[in-house]
């Protein structure tokens, strides 16, 4: 594999989200944005399935519109971003380019995107999952299409289970553990089993953002719902941060697992250094090269506080809008996120659908078929509210908040008022400098 998921963590560190905040010397453009009449041109990065999954849908595109081409262009996530900010600035953008959901709102909110609104009417919208429609939009306009998303949920080591005693875990939605059972888990793993952590959670690097699930199911916001100042100082940001930092307290997650390491859950959890690994439904093709026997491993839901929740992953397809394609352009979109495309793609990549109806169908994945309804049900509890803080345009600034201060209230000591404090301030900053 050319490219891996957590190559594509761990550079997204520098840009954690914005655009242009990483400079990169040495830098060319490519002339992606120069292509005939007939041609679109698509910019992404990706692991090898994804690639080759992009590349053969452009394949059965052109097939069904004859005289049409569609030029892939493949580039490292190191470098995605920073070229893409040259290349608009220069004129010069693609007609289509892969987009995360945390930077998609910069893009959107600086007038660089296609609005859609007059290509997609309200049923065909209604087919999304309201919150990942909620994502792709800015003032209430779709500048993107949802194309597939990813999510967390709890991986765990039946052998290590049954070694503490543990012989059921939850098996629906609405029978996660709450906080307090999860606490009894870990503190029963930590007792029972010699050098093996309970959990280890994935907030490393640029995937800080993690941590708002917590924040989310003690029923509490980053941002006020209008998203013009900050919400987390509350009772709820106050119980996330102080159950977050009883992980490192009570030894419930290796020490070398905060979040700004490079001791990712898959690692952890193939060593057998963890009993269970938080991870996303895009970790099981690299568990699964790993070696790990399948039969040792399940995989079950996020405990829940006030309410379930969890952390919004996947990427997302824009139009530029100097596209000088746009009706092309559109009409390709909405090929990719039809529910033939979506579903070969998610299938072969290990991702999740953002169209409603191939969530509710069972998808032939490539990998870990078995484990993925777990994923799918874990999708749900996202809500529009939750995808549209971290959809905001300036959310990398704050992304680049939670590393710093995250990683100070969980090694260093700072205080959960003090590390609360910092975040609100960062965020605030952010929102007055748009």
């Amino acid at each position: 594999m050319s490219v891996t998921r957590r190559a594509l963590l761990g550079a997204a560190v520098a840009g954690a989200g914005a655009v242009g905040f990483a400079r990169r010397s040495g830098f060319e453009p490519s002339s992606i944005g120069s292509a005939g009449p007939d041609t679109l041109t698509f910019a992404l990065w990706g692991t090898e399935a994804e690639t080759l999954a992009f590349q053969s849908l452009a394949r059965t595109y052109e097939k069904r519109n004859r005289g049409i081409r569609v030029h892939v262009k493949v580039e490292p996530y190191q470098q995605m971003y920073t070229n893409m900010d040259a290349l608009l600035a220069g004129g010069r953008a693609p007609d289509l380019f892969r987009c995360d959901y945390a930077n998609l709102g910069m893009y959107s909110a600086s007038d660089q995107l296609l609005d859609l609104s007059p290509y997609f009417g309200a049923a065909e919208r209604e087919e999304f999952l309201p919150a990942l429609w909620k994502a792709v939009c800015h003032e209430g306009r779709p500048y993107a299409v949802p194309h597939q998303t990813d999510t967390t949920a709890v991986l765990y080591r039946k052998d290590m289970f049954a070694k503490a005693g543990i012989t059921e875990v939850p098996r629906r939605l609405e029978d996660a553990w709450t906080w307090a059972e999860f606490g009894e888990i870990c503190a029963r793993l930590r007792k029972k089993l010699d050098h093996v952590y309970p959990f280890t959670y994935g907030w490393q690097q640029a995937g800080a953002f993690r941590w708002l699930t917590w924040l989310w199911e003690a029923g509490g916001h980053l941002l006020t719902p209008d998203l013009s100042a900050p919400a987390l100082e509350s009772a709820a940001g106050l119980r996330a941060m102080r159950f977050t930092q009883d992980f490192f307290r009570q030894g419930w997650v290796p020490p070398n697992s905060s979040v700004k390491t490079a001791s990712f859950p898959d690692s952890l959890f193939n060593a057998g250094t963890t009993a269970m690994a938080f991870a996303g439904d895009f970790l099981l093709p690299q568990i699964a090269a790993g070696g790990l026997d399948p039969d040792l491993y399940g995989v079950t839901y996020q405990p829940r506080d006030r309410v379930a929740a969890t952390d919004l992953g996947g990427n997302a397809i824009v139009a530029t809008r100097t596209t000088e394609r746009p009706e092309l352009a559109a009409d390709f979109l909405k090929f990719m996120a039809g529910e033939e495309a979506m579903r070969k793609f998610c299938e072969a990549c290990v991702a999740l659908p953002t169209r409603k109806s191939l969530l509710q169908s069972r998808l032939d994945y490539s990998t870990r078929a078995d484990l993925m309804p777990v994923f799918a049900d874990q999708a749900t509890t996202l809500t529009p509210a939750m995808t549209a803080e971290v959809a905001a345009p300036f959310f990398g600034r704050v992304n680049a908040a939670l590393q710093d201060e995250l990683e100070a209230a969980f090694v260093s000591g700072q205080s959960a008022e003090a590390s609360l404090k910092n975040i609100a301030d960062v965020t605030r900053a952010a929102i007055a400098a748009q």
